[in-house]
């Protein structure tokens, strides 16, 4: 959960345009990730990544 933490300050801290090309190059399988708000977008990449982890974890 730290990681997931550690994540959004560094999503949070970024730019409009730092944080598009972060996703665009980190999740290029979800096309549709960075379409809209800067904390909608946040909240997607932290639900994907807690979704890894989860089954990572099963």
């Amino acid at each position: 959960m730290e990681d997931l933490n550690l994540l959004k300050r560094k999503l949070d801290d970024m730019s409009v345009n730092e944080l598009f090309e972060y996703v665009k190059e980190n999740y290029p399988e979800n096309k549709d990730i960075w379409i809209g708000s800067k904390k909608l977008v946040i909240r997607r990449v932290l639900n994907l990544e807690r979704n890894r982890m989860n089954t990572e974890e099963a």
